[in-house]
């Protein structure tokens, strides 16, 4: 049995109960308070400080403390509160302010919508996109204008003096160097070791079709260096989609399949590789993203743009093109280059704009080298049967035509001085600027003489949206699937500019003008004019915008042009023959 309390202890403890009362009734008050709103209080929950503040109370006036065991409770009660109220400050970030102008008032939006709005957005921002142009559609080709740069591309600048100097100081800039080699395979191996956490059976290769670090004009839209990913369709769909995986039709899909092979390692290179993603070109023959080699991997000096691809073959055929025209004569390789770098200064080597690749630039110089005479000298190059490497990819493919008995070719020999690359060049724009029937001629490197193209080519029949009128498009065979066109992607926009830009070329070598001048970066229509369009003199007409139209597509809008264009190869085929009888 306890012991009475002394009397001089009664009545403080008296008050002190009476008072903790007080504070019960209070806090009693409160909890009904926040329980009658809901439980939302000022931070929208239930303050469960409160309800431990009933639960002592109630303690400390049941329980037979005496007042020094309440003393002791309350300033350790004291002292947990302040530190809870330290860690909770500590804890909490600090509000930020922004001021927003007022705007018209808008609709509340669901928070589903809401995130499926932001993750397209997102997916839009890193260029993937979920929806992709199909074939026979039109494809609509926004007009090229031209924007105020921070950091302008300069004209190029040299050393010596006259035309053939000039050329020769841009042919060792622009020659593929081994250390250059070295650096690629390296960047390659990197990726190789990236991406082989998720599909361990890959094989990635590097080709540098040029010196990548001269030339600065258009380099990410027309990069010098590709990566390729080298995987079986079937590893690769056991790896990304699980080994007991049907998948849907979709999935299966090769194209599909290389497009999410593409996204999927570009994640990996971006967040774990250390490179930078800069744009992604999936409506072209073979799906791409463009990626930059920052200087902080180790490798280069500064960044390097790059062309990454998943099993695509037009780079190796590319490297091997380029490797073997080097080998039969040494200006073949050196015009090459020098043809794909005034393309590419001048604007028109952009594949993603409808304008003719490098690849295709090549295949252009091949195309001319076999079939112009010069002066002192006979072809320079042969028909593709007689490319070593580039003939092993025919028999692979199953378009070679010729025999093993066929003699190995052999240039003419020249009794007099060669012609350098630099004329070549002024004959190589003289032959397509004027010789060149881009309508009724096909640039085929397979059999290496000029005629019509092969009825299995396909048509590319270019057409403006506001007029029924069409014309046919460049034919380029692709010299290794002979029924493919490789120049179907060109549109209104892009031919017309290739032919300007020959025009150009061809009067200013006729002038005499220096290789500077030639290779001046071009730059669309002056951005002031582009703005005075959208401004306040703005026209009311539009200018009709030039679309590509293939196929079932062009047949069904204009059946009349189509009707007068598809017999033009067989005309063509026997006006030559007569004229030639």
């Amino acid at each position: 049995m306890s012991e009475p309390i002394p009397k001089q202890f009664s009545i403080p403890r008296a008050m002190f109960v009476d008072g903790l009362r007080e504070l019960c009734a209070k806090a009693t008050g409160a909890a009904q308070r926040v329980t009658s709103n809901g439980g939302k209080g000022i931070h929208g929950k239930s303050d469960t400080s409160t309800l431990g503040i009933v639960f002592m109370a109630f303690l400390c006036a049941v329980l037979p403390l005496d007042i020094s065991q309440l003393s002791l409770a309350i300033v350790g009660a004291f002292l947990y509160a302040v530190l809870h109220k330290f860690d909770q400050s500590a804890q909490k970030r600090p509000n930020i302010s922004v001021i927003v102008e007022a705007a018209a008032p808008q609709k509340a939006v669901p928070r589903k919508a809401a995130l499926q709005k932001a993750a397209a957005c997102n997916a839009t921002s890193r260029g993937y996109s979920g929806t992709h142009a199909k074939p026979g559609t039109a494809v609509i080709v926004s007009p090229e204008v031209r924007e105020p740069s921070v950091q302008p591309v300069l004209a190029p600048t040299f050393q010596s003096n006259g035309w053939e100097g000039e050329t020769q100081e841009l042919i060792l800039q622009i020659m593929p160097t081994s250390e250059g080699d070295q650096k690629v395979k390296q960047l390659a191996r990197l990726a190789q070791q990236t991406i082989k956490t998720l599909v361990p059976e890959v094989e990635v290769n590097g080709f540098a079709s040029a010196n990548f670090t001269t030339g600065k004009a258009f380099a990410v839209a027309v990069p010098e260096v590709d990566i390729v990913v080298r995987v079986s369709p079937q590893i690769l769909f056991a790896r990304l989609h699980g080994r007991n995986s049907l998948g849907n039709a979709s999935q299966r899909d090769p194209k599909q399949l290389q497009k999410c092979a593409i996204r999927i390692f570009t994640d990996r290179l971006v967040s774990v590789g250390g490179f930078k993603f800069r744009r992604s070109s999936f409506r072209g023959q073979e799906p791409k993203v463009t990626l930059l080699a920052p200087s902080s991997l180790g490798l280069f000096s500064e960044a390097i743009p790059v062309d990454f691809s998943v099993n695509v073959m037009t780079p190796l055929y590319n490297a091997a093109l380029l490797t073997e025209c080097g080998i039969f004569d040494t200006r073949a390789k050196e015009l090459i280059l020098i043809v794909r770098r005034w393309a590419k200064d001048r604007g028109i080597s952009h594949a993603a704009k409808g304008h003719l690749s490098p690849y295709l630039w090549g295949l252009l110089t091949i195309y001319f080298l076999q079939v112009h005479n010069t002066d002192v000298e006979g072809p320079l190059l042969p028909p593709l049967e007689q490319f070593e490497m580039s003939a092993r990819f025919l028999k692979k493919n199953g378009t070679a035509t010729g025999t093993s008995e066929q003699p190995r070719w052999k240039s003419a020999e020249a009794t007099e001085p060669r012609t350098s690359a630099g004329s070549l060049f002024k004959e190589f724009v003289h032959f397509f600027n004027t010789s060149f029937d881009w309508r009724n001629e096909a640039v085929s490197i397979r059999t290496g003489h000029r005629g019509s193209p092969s009825l299995e080519l396909p048509l590319h029949i270019i057409v403006s949206d506001e007029s029924p009128m069409s014309q046919v498009g460049p034919s380029v065979e692709d010299p290794f699937h002979a029924a493919q066109n490789l120049g179907d992607g060109m549109n209104l926009m892009s031919l017309t500019r290739l032919k300007e830009e020959l025009s150009r070329a061809e009067a200013m070598c006729d002038l005499d003008a220096s290789l500077a001048e030639l290779l001046e970066p071009w730059a669309p229509a002056d951005f002031e004019t582009a703005e005075a369009k959208h401004g306040e003199h703005a026209n009311t007409k539009q200018d009709p915008v030039p679309v590509v139209r293939k196929g079932k597509d062009v047949l069904n809008k204009f059946p009349a042009a189509a009707a007068t264009s598809k017999d033009w190869r067989v005309d063509a085929a026997e006006a030559r023959a007569s004229a030639a009888a």
